[in-house]
């Protein structure tokens, strides 16, 4: 994974000559709570990978008294440049990683309101506890180095980015709690799960020219958005009825579904609901 190579690159880099023991203790320190450990297995790979590429060189190997032999390691010439081009490669890139819980939420509709309302409010509660937990990290730390308490140090650069993933713990927690008390209240209506006879309806629905016609329509104007960085109401400003319906569509396309179908009560023909499941922007058009 390129995340470990840089990691490990970066340390040997700032640290080496240093052996792979000391890189090891210092990222296990870097792991924010609900995250992954960078296991040794990883580190040690990642350390022969780089020596092999030419990115690291072995200084030395030694033993001090009846402990393993330790391999210490510093940076090459190759491995600098390496370094310095995947740095600002993925600091100017913009991703959008994938969201367990976005991709699983498209199918809420398969759960009862109840269950949706308690999964909401137990993941707002996790999220709030991880919020507390580096709350109260940063509140033991300091972005000063004092000789006698290296512990307590954090640099400043990462204790902004532990704020950073505060605000987002936050902010997923509270789109969290509303999104619950909405299903709650029954302005948001969930379900009930698809049956065969609305599924067919959207199956055919999706054969239609019409369906196609417009999601092209949306995949152009994400892409032409996307190429010129331009401001998507803005761009569209000039044509109210037409903007509003564009964005309502692919913000729908954009969260997973396209289009659903209500179910109604026996004899009732099925008709098509667009809003969408889990947008509050888009439920108040």
């Amino acid at each position: 994974m390129w995340s470990t190579r840089l990691l490990v690159l970066g340390l040997v880099r700032w640290l080496g000559p240093v052996h792979g023991y000391l890189v090891r203790r210092e990222l296990d320190t870097w792991r924010m709570p609900g995250k992954p450990e960078i296991g040794a297995g990883s580190i040690y790979h990642a350390l022969k990978r780089l020596t092999a590429d030419g990115r690291i060189e072995v200084v030395a190997t030694e033993s001090v008294d009846a402990r393993p032999a330790r391999t210490t390691y510093q940076i090459t010439a190759q491995g600098e440049a390496e370094f310095q081009r995947t740095l600002r490669e993925k600091l100017w890139e913009v991703e959008g990683g994938e969201d367990p819980f976005a991709t699983a939420w498209s199918f809420a509709l398969v759960l009862t309101p109840a269950e949706n309302i308690a999964l909401l409010r137990q993941r707002a509660e996790v999220l709030f506890s991880r919020v507390e937990q580096v709350t109260v990290l940063l509140a033991a730390t300091t972005p000063e180095f004092t000789p006698g308490e290296e512990g307590a140090f954090v640099p400043a650069h990462a204790r902004a980015m532990m704020k950073r993933q505060i605000d987002l713990w936050i902010t997923d927690a509270e789109w969290c709690e509303a999104t619950a008390a909405r299903i709650e209240s029954g302005d948001l209506v969930l379900g009930p799960d698809l049956d065969a006879e609305h599924a067919a309806y959207w199956r055919e629905a999706i054969k239609g020219d019409r369906f196609l016609d417009n999601a092209k329509e949306r995949q152009a104007m994400i892409d032409d958005v996307a190429s010129s960085h331009e401001d998507l109401n803005g761009r569209l400003g000039d044509h109210p009825k037409k903007s509003t319906t564009l964005l309502m569509e692919t913000l729908q396309s954009v969260g997973g579904i396209c289009q659903f179908v209500r179910a109604l009560g026996d004899g009732d023909p099925p008709t098509s609901d667009t809003r969408p499941l889990h947008c509050g922007t888009c439920a108040r058009f």
